[in-house]
Order: C-alpha cells, then sequence, then structure tokens
C-alpha cells in the first residue's frame, strides 16, 4: 500500500491504494516521472488537447486520491461498481454509467466504498500559464454518459500508444476521446450556439469561410463568436476552422487512398503545398509521411 500525506484542515493531500488496485495509462510527457506513472508510454498528442495522463483504473479499497488544488480538470466515466467523488464539500456516489467532470483549481477527492469494486476511465487536463483550457466548467457536473463507449475508445488509445510508430492511428483514438468529453461539457453547459455553427462548417470544410459567413450561420455578431470561440475552445474562429480541416484532413490520409492534393481541396484548400505545410505545422509530419502505408 502507498500512502503521502500532509494535513491541512480537514483533508491531506493524499495517495493511498490497496494490493488490489491496478491500472493502465499513457502520459503527455517523458519528463513526468512520477512513480506512478513513469513505466507507462509516452504519447505526446496528448499535449494537443491538454491532456495530462489518461487511463482505466481498477480500484478496491483501499483506495483515496486527494488533491487539494488540482490544477486542470479531471473527467472521470465510471464503467463498473461505484465509487466517491468529493463534490462541494460532500461526498457523491458516481455509478457504472455516470461521467463527472471536476474543475481546474478545485478539491479532487476520490474513494473506494468498502466491500465494492470500482472501475473508470479517466482524463487529466492541464493547460499552461496563460492558455485558455479546451475543457473547462465553472462547476462540478456529473451526468449518466456512455461509458462503455467510452471505455473501449480509450483501450484503444491506450493498446496503439505502446506502438510508437502507430502515432497517427493513435492521434485518431484521442481525438475521439477529446469529442466525447467535449460533448459532455458542452451538453451541460446548455450552450449549442457554437455546436450548431461548427457541425455546418464541418459539412462543407471545402467552403472558403470567414467570420462574417460564420457570424451569419450562428446569428451573432463576429465579435461575439470570437469570444465564445476563446471562451469554450481556446482558440480563435479561424483557428478552430483551421484545427478542423486539420483533422479531417489526417482521417482521410489514414482511412482512404486519396491523393494528397484531392485531400487538400476537400477541406477547402486551393494550394497543397500551402495545405502540406499547415499540416506539418499541426502534426509535425508532411501528409504523405502521416499516412500509413
Amino acid at each position: 500500500m502507498k500512502k503521502k500525506g500532509t494535513e491541512t484542515e480537514n483533508l491531506s493531500e493524499i495517495h493511498v491504494w490497496g494490493e488490489k488496485t491496478h491500472y493502465s495509462c499513457a502520459r503527455a510527457n517523458a519528463d513526468d516521472i512520477r512513480e506512478w506513472l513513469s513505466e507507462y508510454p509516452v504519447c505526446p498528442t496528448l499535449a494537443t488537447y491538454q491532456m495530462e495522463h489518461v487511463g482505466i483504473m481498477h480500484a478496491e479499497a483501499p483506495y483515496e486520491v486527494v488533491r487539494l488544488c488540482q490544477s486542470g480538470a479531471y473527467f472521470l466515466v465510471t464503467t463498473k461498481g461505484k465509487g466517491q467523488i468529493l463534490i462541494d464539500g460532500s461526498w457523491h456516489i458516481c455509478s457504472a454509467g455516470e461521467a463527472c467532470l471536476l474543475p481546474a483549481y478545485r478539491t479532487n477527492a476520490l474513494r473506494c466504498l468498502e466491500g465494492e469494486v470500482w472501475e473508470f476511465c479517466w482524463v487529466r487536463y492541464h493547460h499552461a500559464d496563460g492558455q485558455i483550457p479546451l475543457i473547462h466548467s465553472s462547476q462540478p457536473l456529473v451526468e449518466k454518459f456512455a461509458s462503455l463507449q467510452f471505455l473501449n475508445v480509450m483501450q484503444g488509445m491506450l493498446y496503439e500508444s505502446k506502438a510508437p510508430q502507430r502515432q497517427a492511428v493513435t492521434q485518431q483514438w484521442i481525438q475521439l476521446i477529446h469529442i466525447y468529453v467535449s460533448e459532455f461539457t458542452a451538453t451541460n453547459q446548455k450552450d449549442d450556439r457554437l455546436w450548431k455553427l461548427w457541425f455546418a462548417v464541418e459539412q462543407n470544410l471545402e467552403r472558403q469561410w470567414n467570420l462574417d459567413a460564420m457570424a451569419s450561420i450562428a446569428s451573432l455578431s463576429t465579435e461575439h463568436i470570437r469570444r465564445l470561440c476563446k471562451s469554450q475552445y481556446g482558440r480563435s474562429p479561424i483557428q478552430q476552422l483551421r484545427w478542423l480541416r486539420m483533422q479531417r484532413a489526417a482521417e482521410l490520409l489514414i482511412s482512404t487512398g486519396f491523393k494528397v492534393e484531392a485531400i487538400a481541396y476537400d477541406v477547402g484548400y486551393q494550394n497543397p503545398v500551402v495545405f502540406s505545410a499547415a499540416f506539418k505545422k499541426e502534426f509535425g509530419a508532411q501528409p504523405s509521411q502521416y499516412r500509413i502505408k
């Protein structure tokens, strides 16, 4: 059993787990050499989505983790059994089929119930100082969730992360994880104005979009769209458009045999050279290098 703690009022910084607890995970940074992470694969693409580490946990009592001021949001999906999460000063049960998003800079505390197995997936976010977080909420969120589907995606990502040469495939799994978390957050924030806009954009990425056209679809002013995009995605509208185009291009490179020039046109680039430069800036490799033979 491992235990670390420094008493602070009613809670302390604690990391406790017994012999029946085990997990699998991946981390974004090779420099993250914490004992419980150091032996697991490094997947730099996680950092693209501000993810610090992700994983799957099988926990049984004694199991307790307390972080008094966690610097990034923490997303947890219970896939089997149930456990307790500290929310607004009270312990709440999180059962199979439920997800919880804990905001950054709040106390993050988890613990097992005696005699109960608790299996869950987690995503720990971290954004640099001055960077707008991609996943955020002003208050904890707990709702029903497609837990088994999310587990399948997490298992796929962790499996592929063990093979560095399959970085492109791993990136697709990570994108799916982020989409699940983003949709959970967006749904519970009850603000779908930007979701409607980006749904329309994604259906027509080849169109030559500008901010006025986006504002017209969203029925918002251009300045309002700028503020909402920065708040929800950490990007300007044009940066978000470019990001969507790059994600679609990566998908097409992996799943089709289309020529690079055709993919460039399909995602809105009239000049393949400009497209290749943008793609390399996003993924660190030329489209032809990124594609799996």
